[in-house]
């Protein structure tokens, strides 16, 4: 209920708020899996956001790339449900002229289920996160609880194909165990009392599975407690996702081509 609730409040409240920003842009993702050795993983993600130069309270905001995120995590499959992941990550972040660069150590679990026809993915994920403030050379430190809950509808027979179209939506929760104080990436500026959150991500998707890739498009919606008036940044974005199951040994065949 936690998590449902704090996807709520961020999607529905404080709206009427001067400061608010409301922005456009598009998001990018590259995601690659694959198996190392038995039931030892690796899974790659590349994610870019790219914002629309907009007029916000006669304000400008000039476009720009504001995050490109890169994580490299080994996973460690117990059996087909559960699995967990340690990994490092480096973001590149220009928010507005504020510039910063992040190291990011992970930590996760997830759960994998099926409800019917729905495939259900609930991944729970530690960051241990080092922003540098590139004009200042401040660096600090975050630590960031994400909850994330990822429900996939596929619209063909898995048991007589591997390909065929589906649909996907997600929500992730952000609790800020302690936020940086060296500029608004990680930092923990405000949380809402009732649900202890200040960061939430939405993503509706629908896509088409070819078997060891995935393509989708769809629509993610992203909001953040931006300052200590709980005045929020929303970023409305384009989504393209494209998703490569890609294994050590296919690498390996390519080295002697």
């Amino acid at each position: 209920m936690k998590i449902l609730l704090c996807g709520i409040i961020f999607l529905t409240s404080f709206q009427s708020i001067a400061q608010n920003l409301n922005l456009e842009g598009f998001n990018p993702n590259y995601y690659q899996t694959g198996s190392i050795y038995k039931n030892l993983g690796y899974n790659l993600s590349v994610s870019s956001v790219s914002l629309l130069t907009e007029n916000v309270d006669n304000k400008e905001f000039i476009g720009t790339q504001a995050h490109l995120v890169a994580q490299l995590m080994l996973i460690q499959k117990f059996n087909k449900h559960l699995n967990a992941g340690l990994g490092y990550g480096y973001g590149s972040h220009n928010i507005f002229g504020l510039k910063q660069t992040e190291n990011r150590f992970l930590g996760q679990v997830a759960y994998l289920h099926t409800i019917g026809k729905f495939v259900v993915n609930h991944r729970f994920r530690y960051e241990y996160r080092m922003p540098l403030n590139t004009k200042t050379n401040v660096l600090d430190d975050a630590s960031i609880l994400r909850y994330q809950t990822f429900v996939t509808l596929q619209l063909f027979n898995p048991k007589e194909t591997k390909k065929g179209f589906y649909l996907s939506a997600s929500n992730e929760a952000f609790w800020y165990l302690e936020g940086a104080t060296n500029g608004p990436v990680s930092s923990k500026n405000g949380v809402f009392e009732t649900s202890n959150c200040s960061e939430n991500w939405l993503h509706l998707a629908g896509g088409y599975n070819l078997g060891k890739a995935r393509v989708e498009l769809g629509y993610c919606y992203q909001t953040l407690i931006r300052n200590r008036k709980l005045e929020l940044r929303n970023l409305n974005l384009v989504q393209l996702n494209v998703y490569l199951n890609l294994n050590w040994e296919d690498l390996q065949s390519w080295w002697y081509l």
